[in-house]
């Protein structure tokens, strides 16, 4: 039985969501929509120190929850349905033959305040921000995770980024208005400008001496009490932004990101309401939450509000292929047989997944991905097979694992992460008899030896920057690795490379219907698979915890995250200043 079984078990309330899953949810259905109060601090924690880079070059889940609350793109999310709203753009429209956007801007739109302004004030927002932003990207190619999504899309991007033209060509503005030219028809185009990457940036917040986090979202970064474990962000009262009923945005005062190493200290912080959200239930401490607070979350007066839904994540082994002995296939797949997947998502977390890796890199959730062939990646899947990998061992040379060099497997630093990273371990030194030695990291660092092969295995968790199976097998793409070896690989770590995966992956691209791109991505991970470059270990199915007097706080499959029409309810915020005064 896995997590989301046994919610429901206990919880019978059920709220279908976008992209396939479903979401399960212990709070009652309200009954009257509740006025929005103006007010309040909103609360999560990090998993890891911030550090501020700039938006193209984000690497991290809960940086980009950070900056999604300080900076828009020219259209965004809707974050309970992840359809594509306006932001930036108040509207859009595509020719006929999918080729040119045209995005109708917003006219009184002003950046934050900020020391790279002049005499601190913000200025207001212009179409020449848009052509600034996208030739950044195209400009960070050594950094920049944006230019992975946006590579070969926008008519004159290559060449720009190559030297050959001073400007994108495929961007242009007339009054405004700004117009996008593809190299070919996207259906991810829109997508990937909902995406962090894609925020709009000021020039001079950029080219001051060092990047300014400052956008036109509704909040803004709190230079004053901000650091490397606090991040806090202010309410802007100059937001452009308003409600249904035309109602100013945002309601919250202040949203506070706190890094909380010990789990513990975090999960207490939340019962006392000091936290609004947990994220993801800490493996260690979901049988206090199914168990011994389950009666909490129950009820017209449940305290707190317990969901769980299938994510667009997948946890795998990333194989770095600059390792001599990872550039043989049969030693990729002896270790492929040798993991127990069930075992591990059943031993150590404790079924806190949708499911285990027994297809491939891309989540088995046909609801999201149609036409997706995962009946044939569930057949190529190697399953756990411990006599099966010891003979690929020994084909590769090392019989009963003898000769075998030591390899480092790195991974986050972390309680629940080291248990997994321990297990993994202990099976493959059991089945292959190898010496596995294990280093658990601090993220940040983790992610700088992942993009410059400082290591052998890594445990990665890939989030979805869209919903589309292109974002997932985009890791895998060969055109993504730098010629040269020794320059940072930032989307495709491994570094892997096979011109059939290539050819395939293009075709899905270029394909005008979801279900024809995703015959071909399925296509193109079957080469993946037999390569064996990547060791799918589960698809991820989060628990998360919020407050149960918080409003309009949604869920989605890529944890995107939107803060500016969340509140807290008024009999919330007249408790708190009671504690206040006291």
């Amino acid at each position: 039985m896995n997590l989301l079984q046994k919610i429901t078990v206990i919880i019978s309330t059920f709220i279908f969501v976008a992209c396939g899953g479903s979401e399960k949810s212990s709070k009652s259905p309200e009954k009257v929509a509740e006025k929005p109060v103006y007010g309040g601090v909103f609360k999560m924690p990090l998993t890891s120190f911030f550090i501020c880079n700039s938006v193209s070059e984000i690497q991290k889940l809960e940086t980009g929850q950070i900056y999604e609350q300080i900076f828009e793109g020219l259209v965004a999310y809707n974050p309970k349905t992840l359809e594509i709203v306006p932001s930036l753009a108040k509207s859009w429209s595509v020719s006929d033959d999918g080729l040119t956007y045209k995005f109708v801007l917003e006219d009184n739109v002003y950046f934050h305040d900020g020391i790279c302004f002049e005499e601190g004030k913000g200025r207001k927002f212009v179409p020449e921000d848009v052509i600034y932003t996208f030739e950044k990207i195209y400009t960070n190619v050594n950094t920049g995770s944006g230019y992975s999504i946006f590579k070969n899309v926008i008519v004159g991007g290559e060449e720009f980024k190559n030297g050959t033209s001073e400007h994108i060509s495929g961007i242009t503005v007339d009054g405004n208005e700004v117009t996008f030219t593809l190299v070919k028809p996207s259906l991810t185009f829109l997508q990937k400008t909902a995406t962090v990457y894609a925020s709009i940036i000021a020039k001079e917040a950029t080219e001051y001496e060092y990047f300014v986090p400052i956008g036109t979202g509704p909040f803004y970064y709190d230079f004053d009490n901000s650091n490397s474990e606090v991040v806090k962000l202010a309410k802007n009262n100059n937001y452009y932004g308003v409600n249904k009923n035309g109602d100013r945005l945002p309601y919250l005062d202040s949203v506070i990101f706190i890094y909380e190493e010990d789990t513990d200290t975090k999960m207490e912080r939340f019962w006392l309401k000091d936290l609004a959200f947990i994220p993801e239930v800490p493996i260690s401490k979901i049988s206090e939450v199914l168990e011994e607070r389950i009666n909490d979350f129950k009820g017209e007066n449940a305290k707190y509000i317990l969901n769980s839904q299938p994510k667009l994540i997948t946890t795998f082994l990333a194989l770095n292929m600059q390792t001599p002995v990872f550039q043989n296939n049969l030693v990729r797949q002896a270790f492929t047989c040798a993991i127990d997947k069930n075992s591990l998502v059943n031993k150590i977390l404790k079924d806190q997944a949708y499911e285990s890796g027994d297809y491939g890199l891309v989540p088995p959730i046909s609801r999201v991905f149609k036409g997706y062939d995962f009946d044939h990646m569930n057949k190529l899947n190697t399953k756990y097979n411990p006599e099966k990998a010891r003979q690929y061992l020994a084909d590769a040379g090392y019989p009963d694992g003898e000769g075998f060099p030591s390899v480092q497997f790195q991974f986050k630093k972390g309680t629940d992460e080291y248990w997994v990273a321990s297990e993994i371990q202990r099976q493959l030194q059991n089945v292959l008899k190898i010496n596995i030695d294990l280093q658990g990291v601090e993220f940040n660092e983790l992610i700088e030896n992942q993009n410059n092969g400082n290591g052998d295995i890594f445990r990665t968790n890939w989030v979805a920057d869209y919903p589309s199976a292109e974002s997932f097998l985009s890791k895998a793409y060969g055109k993504l690795v730098p010629e040269d070896p020794t320059k940072a690989s930032v989307f495709n770590n491994s570094r892997y490379s096979n011109p059939e995966f290539d050819a395939l992956f293009e075709k899905g691209q270029l394909a005008n219907n979801q279900e024809t791109a995703n015959a071909y991505y399925s296509q193109a991970e079957a080469y993946l698979m037999e390569d064996a470059a990547f060791i799918a270990l589960w698809y991820a199915e989060d628990m998360s915890l919020v407050q149960a007097d918080l409003r309009n706080l949604s869920s989605n499959s890529i944890s995107y995250l939107s803060l500016k029409e969340v509140f807290w309810t008024s009999d919330s915020l007249s408790n708190a200043t009671a504690e206040v005064e006291k």
